[in-house]
């Protein structure tokens, strides 16, 4: 559960997912940008139950 709590915190600094895609190998890959600072982060996970509560997290955020 650690990828939610960096989840949570990047969305804290600034951060808003630009995409999120599921890998070939059931993961899930997020890209992160913050705008005002031009960067960059992802967060990748293969837990299905964590990958299910960042879904929700990111598709709650917009």
């Amino acid at each position: 559960m650690e990828n939610i709590e960096k989840l949570k915190k990047l969305y804290s600094e600034g951060f808003k997912c630009i995409r999120y895609e599921d890998g070939n190998a059931g993961e899930l890959k997020a890209f992160f940008k913050n705008f005002e600072q031009e960067k960059i982060d992802d967060i990748i996970s293969y837990d299905e139950n964590e990958i299910n509560m960042i879904k929700n997290f990111i598709d709650t955020q917009c």
